[in-house]
């Protein structure tokens, strides 16, 4: 339990953590934490089937700024490990998933907040001039935000499924059912807020394209996506064309005007 207790913490510092590290590389999304996590506990199946659950219900959460209204790195990790260690399925990893991705946000904009408190550190290390001292401050401060996140996973990990399993069972089935449903239905609510953001007249053809595709034509989602990724390969390869023409078309007077000149 203690291994598994502390590699699921790694899984969070790097996943977590390393999201920012390298530049939002999206390596925290439930997509890949999810199996990192099944891999960890010996069920790689059951990781891959929750995290692309939970990445559909959590599509739609977008951060903004320093506010964080959700953490899905957090909640993934959390879901994901109770339900494997519970033998449950996607509904146990939504009911906890959400809150504890809930409350881990607004634990994420706490710490934030009072991490602001290192600007002023920041501002008289540069007036010095010690880059060295601002380089050793930011990854020290990176470090202790992101292990705050780990040593919770691992002491909650750690302490055992056994609080988590008596909160699930004294669960009703009526709300666990219904629990179950609005997992069904949150991965539609996540695209409509995607396509509420997304929404354009000049894409609006393609949106009725690919429900047409998908409701008669029944064709798997894989299929689709390849679809999808043809159409936007396409398009852009004939916007970079119109771009190149249109630039020719502007540098050609251009050149006209000093064959004259030189002529004369």
């Amino acid at each position: 339990m203690v291994l598994n207790a502390f590699l699921l913490a790694v899984v969070m510092f790097v996943t977590y953590g390393g999201n920012w590290l390298t530049g939002q590389s999206m390596i925290d999304r439930p997509i890949v934490v999810g199996p990192l996590v099944g891999l960890v506990l010996g069920d790689l199946h059951a990781g891959i089937v929750i995290g692309a659950s939970l990445e559909a219900v959590f599509m739609g959460a977008i951060n903004v700024g320093g506010t964080a209204a959700v953490n899905p790195a957090v909640g993934t990790v959390f879901g994901t490990a109770f339900a494997i260690m519970l033998n449950d399925g996607p509904e146990v990893a939504l009911t906890l998933a959400l809150p504890i991705g809930i409350l881990a946000g607004a634990m994420e904009t706490l710490i934030s907040i009072l991490l602001s408190a290192s600007a002023e550190p920041f501002d008289r290390l540069a007036k010095a001039g010690k880059e060295k001292s601002i380089i050793a401050l930011h990854f020290s401060l990176w470090a202790l935000k992101f292990l705050s996140f780990s040593i919770i996973v691992f002491v909650a990990v750690l302490v055992g499924s056994g609080p988590v399993k008596t909160f699930v069972d004294a669960i009703p089935d009526v709300i666990m059912n219904g629990l179950a449903v609005c997992g069904g239905l949150l991965p539609a609510a996540g695209f409509a807020i995607l396509l509420k953001m997304l929404w354009e007249k000049k894409i609006a053809i393609f949106y009725f394209l690919g429900f047409t595709l998908v409701a008669y034509l029944k064709l798997p989602l894989v299929a689709l996506a390849i679809i999808g990724t043809v159409i936007a390969v396409s398009g852009a390869m004939r916007d970079k064309e119109m771009l190149e023409l249109k630039n020719l078309k502007t540098a050609a007077p251009v050149g006209g005007d000093d064959e004259e000149d030189f002529f004369a």
